[in-house]
């Protein structure tokens, strides 16, 4: 009996879904340049030319990562600005859950990376790891600001602030990578720039 048209569009999500993963993994330990197209398709145990299908080129690919991810944490963002809960609460969730997602999917974390520091990745990749860098720097001046305003926040240049919690959260992804975990300190992270805990 022949699949229904959402069936097939069903499969076709998941394997792409295990295609971004296994590329995500790859150029994560290895690289853009050290990544061939052909180890991807290797990995998940499909021809060249059916991947080529899925994706197009490997630029294709590894620019759809970045873009994925991006966006994905520019929302989260976006969602703890506007989201219930003090500002001091909402920082907290927010820290949180972007330790949570380095735990989850560590190997994202360094696409996007590779994608903003390395000039051998394409260029529309690095330009989307460069626009969502500014972003997600803006919105965590403008998240700081806000806590400042009902002193839940410490006090200091909102932009430098964003710009060390941005280190101290990069920070705890290299040890992710390089250790497997995060080290336990998101609490202390967080105290570190709220007046009050919440909760």
């Amino acid at each position: 009996m022949p699949r229904t048209e959402s069936a097939n569009q069903e499969i076709r999500e998941q394997r792409e879904a295990q295609i971004r993963a296994t590329a995500a993994h790859l150029f994560a330990h290895n690289g853009y340049v050290g990544t061939r197209i052909e180890d991807i398709a290797h990995a998940v145990s499909m021809s060249k030319g059916l991947l080529y299908h899925y994706f197009g080129r490997k630029a294709t690919l590894y620019t759809t990562l970045v873009d994925r991810a991006s966006r994905g944490t520019v929302q989260l963002f976006q969602e703890s600005l506007t989201g219930p809960g003090t500002t001091a609460e909402r920082l907290q969730r927010l820290v949180r859950q972007i330790v949570e997602g380095l735990t989850e999917q560590p190997d994202m974390f360094m696409v996007v990376m590779q994608a903003f520091m390395s000039d051998a990745v394409p260029i529309e990749a690095h330009e989307k790891a460069t626009r969502f860098a500014r972003q997600t720097q803006d919105l965590m001046s403008a998240f700081i600001q806000e806590g400042q305003e009902v002193n839940e926040v410490i006090a200091g240049n909102p932009e430098q602030l964003a710009l060390l919690l941005g280190s101290c959260i990069q920070g705890l992804a290299v040890s992710q990578a390089m250790e497997g975990r995060v080290p336990p300190i998101t609490n202390t992270l967080i105290h570190l720039f709220t007046r009050r805990c919440a909760g």
